[in-house]
């Protein structure tokens, strides 16, 4: 990004894009949530393709449609395009409504304060020829307002009713890893540390779904069997109004002093019999998975925990596979974890 991004806090949070008409941009900015609409110009709705210079909107719309299908190694300079192109016109108006602040990080919310803020509608324009943006009411904006999840969806998962259910209004966020439509992050409730992962759409996000069955299951084996090296579910997460759940609660595992998971170890200061005893844990814990029908799904470095006392722990059950780990058609099956099992031997150098 330009200079704005040396005085403003700025993180992208959603796009709405895929079509020419419009398209829309929610930012985190100075702790605000922003969203800018963006429709197209009266030239290109009237096929007008004579203009020296193509408007701003149309050109913004376009880099938010390249953006949401755009490869890892070229998403950060086409959403940058875009943010320049928004940002330089739009910080002033930004800046009122959520100047700069101190220390953003100082403040501790709470859950549903954090997954679910106040958004303030704007659009970009061009009015008599020069870019503008302006604020609009939420009936305005491209996209449809969002409604609280309902807590009738049929979904096939059901809470355990051994399990603490806690309002999202009850967790205190401690450290976010991950935000936008859903957050990952260190969080606080009953006076201990958990790990907090939900989702604004509830049970109706089907990552969420899928590792709630998936965790839930692990839960209930644990408590009659062999404990499976996975942090163990500690409670579910309910929307504080609607009362649809919305995430879950886990154990918080500390890092050990090789880093937080696999993906950040030096391998090459890792000794021989410790790489020898992770390779053994994930193959035993991949077993054991495998044995109680649950597939870990997203199999990567970065989803191995590693503990004070070097012993690995499995995250992230919501389904899915990363490029370089597991094939595409191997995605969510017990082949696709055993294709992780051996890249991950790999990465270690083993």
């Amino acid at each position: 990004m330009g200079d704005a991004e040396g005085l403003d806090d700025i993180t992208v949070v959603q796009i709405n894009a895929g079509d020419d008409d419009g398209a829309d941009i929610t930012l985190e900015f100075n702790t605000k949530r922003i969203t800018v609409s963006v429709f197209a110009s009266s030239f290109s709705r009237n096929g007008d393709n004579t203009s020296l210079e193509t408007p701003i909107e149309d050109r913004v719309i376009h880099l938010l449609n390249e953006a949401v299908t755009a490869a890892d190694e070229d998403y950060d300079d086409i959403i940058n395009e875009a943010l320049d192109a928004i940002i330089g016109v739009g910080v002033s108006s930004f800046s009122q409504v959520a100047p700069p602040m101190l220390d953003s990080r100082s403040a501790t919310p709470d859950l549903h304060t954090h997954l679910y803020p106040e958004v303030l509608d704007f659009r970009l324009q061009t009015i008599n020829n020069k870019p503008a943006v302006f604020r609009i009411s939420r009936d305005d904006a491209v996209s449809i307002p969002d409604i609280d999840p309902d807590p009738r969806f049929d979904s096939t998962f059901r809470p355990d009713s051994r399990l603490p259910l806690y309002s999202s209004k009850d967790i205190l966020i401690q450290h976010v890893f991950v935000s936008g439509n859903g957050t990952v992050s260190r969080a606080r409730v009953d006076g201990r540390d958990v790990l907090c992962k939900a989702r604004r759409a509830g049970l109706q996000d089907p990552a969420l779904e899928q590792e709630l069955l998936s965790l839930q299951k692990i839960w209930e084996n644990n408590l009659t069997d062999t404990t499976i090296h996975v942090p163990n579910l500690q409670g579910y997460v309910k929307h504080a109004y609607s009362g649809a759940i919305i995430g879950l609660l886990r154990d918080w595992v500390p890092s050990s002093s090789y880093g937080g998971t696999l993906r950040d170890v030096d391998v090459s200061a890792v000794s021989l019999d410790v790489k020898h005893k992770w390779v053994a844990q994930i193959c035993q814990t991949v077993n054991q998975l495998h044995d109680i029908g649950v597939v870990w799904g997203d199999g990567k470095a970065s989803n191995i925990i590693v503990d004070p006392s070097n012993d690995i722990w499995l995250i992230d059950f919501g389904g899915g596979w990363s490029r370089g780990w597991v094939d595409e058609k191997l995605a969510d099956t017990a082949e696709g974890d055993d294709q992780a099992v051996e890249k991950i031997v790999k990465f270690l150098k083993l």
